[in-house]
């Protein structure tokens, strides 16, 4: 109960951040296939996320997003020397955060919710091992002839 007390303002202000950060990058002078793509690369981001990260585990980096999102608008107003001001970044910022961690949260909550946890791991396992067949070969050492002579 008390763990919702905390999560429910949390996830309603990040919504609020969420939709004036929507808002403010529809209007943004990026084309709308620049729109799209950068749509599209956050959502593929989370769902990397969502892949590799238990839920709690996305839950505790998206709370840390939000509490050092003020952070971030000041890092993009004082390294950018922008024109714009704190909030401007605050809700750009903190559209990008939650798109990213809403797609974490909403794959991960799938991929528990099916028990494809399993499949995952499988999948895991077998990049680890592409990985490591694709990568090249240690040059071999003569143990007996006329190259371990030498």
């Amino acid at each position: 109960m008390l763990e919702w007390l905390i999560r429910g303002p949390i996830v309603i202000g990040a919504g609020i951040v969420w939709f004036v950060g929507l808002r403010l990058f529809l209007q943004s002078d990026l084309s709308r296939r620049r729109k799209v793509i950068w749509t599209a690369f956050l959502v593929l981001v989370g769902i990397g996320i969502g892949v590799v990260l238990p839920l709690s585990q996305v839950w505790r980096k998206f709370c840390l997003m939000i509490v050092i999102l003020p952070v971030l608008g000041l890092a993009d107003v004082w390294l950018l020397r922008s024109r714009r001001g704190l909030f401007f970044w605050i809700r750009a910022c903190g559209f990008e955060v939650c798109t990213v961690f809403g797609a974490a949260a909403t794959v991960r909550f799938a991929l528990d919710i099916t028990g494809a946890e399993a499949l995952v791991s499988s999948v895991r396992w077998a990049l680890v091992a592409f990985a490591s067949l694709s990568a090249p070969p240690k040059p071999l050492q003569a143990t007996s002839g006329a190259g371990a002579l030498r």
